[in-house]
């Protein structure tokens, strides 16, 4: 009896010792893997763990010529922002499948999730939002992860663009000579090219909905938000620039972005 006894643990031991092995070494093989894929991205500049707010408008500066200006507004990482672990995997699936695809900087918020997400975003940047102007205006929300060669460096953003400076993104040619402060602001201008195409086409289903007596629930990817954003700012002097204390604003350096625009058609 003893004998069976002693063979029935020793078996029933090794069992346990295979799976706890084999759980180690899946353990292992999952945070190996991940650290592989976050030093991967580390390398190509993405900061995927990190939250961005920002927002961007245009405004004429003193030689008569629209500048585009972008303002940070804050940032969170995105444990803080989405504490439930299924939602941070489909936000970071949705980012990394952005970033896979250079012409598509606008993260698909679509259906009941992407509904979810738009709420959470909205919260949060309400919590971070300093509301100073006292005009009130209003401004598209939309989650982006810039994605237009060539930049060091992409996080995904939540960025406000003011409505009203939409129509200037509805072809190259109507916001290509827009003054930037830095280079990497000509890329933003791609992605407002982008928010404006398919934040008309948002807004032309969501008519089409209402006239047809349809729900227009969860076909919001971009929301409209009516806020109090300062659009005030300071214009280098002469001096500060030739001092070299501050950066002119300057037209974009398109030469750079010469194989995306190719990929663009423009």
């Amino acid at each position: 009896m003893w004998d069976s006894l002693w063979k029935i643990a020793h078996e029933k031991s090794i069992g346990i010792l295979i799976g706890a092995a084999f759980a180690i070494a899946t353990a292992w093989l999952a945070a190996w893997w991940r650290r592989r894929r976050e030093m991967h991205e580390i390398h190509r500049g993405q900061q995927f763990q990190q939250l961005e707010f920002a927002y961007a408008f245009v405004a004429k500066g003193h030689d008569g010529c629209h500048r585009l200006l972008v303002r940070t507004i804050g940032c969170l990482p995105l444990k803080v922002f989405v504490a439930k672990d299924s939602i941070r995997s489909h936000l970071l699936g949705l980012t990394r499948e952005s970033a896979d695809d250079e012409l598509n900087s606008v993260i698909a918020m679509e259906g009941k999730m992407g509904s979810f997400v738009l709420r959470e975003l909205h919260g949060h940047l309400r919590t971070l939002l300093e509301q100073s102007a006292t005009k009130r205006e209003w401004w598209v929300m939309v989650p982006i992860l810039e994605t237009y060669r060539p930049l060091q460096y992409v996080a995904p953003t939540v960025l406000l663009v003011r409505s009203a400076d939409l129509p200037l993104f509805a072809s190259f040619e109507s916001c290509k000579d827009l003054k930037v402060h830095h280079g990497s602001d000509a890329a933003k201008i791609l992605t407002l090219m982008e928010v404006y195409r398919k934040f008309r086409k948002q807004q032309k289903s969501l008519a089409q909905a209402r006239e047809e007596g349809r729900s227009t629930q969860y076909l919001e990817e971009m929301w409209l938000l009516d806020l109090c954003l300062s659009t005030d700012f300071v214009e280098p002097t002469t001096e500060e620039v030739e001092s070299g204390l501050l950066k002119p604003f300057r037209l974009p350096p398109w030469e750079r972005f010469a194989p995306t625009l190719k990929a663009m058609g423009h």
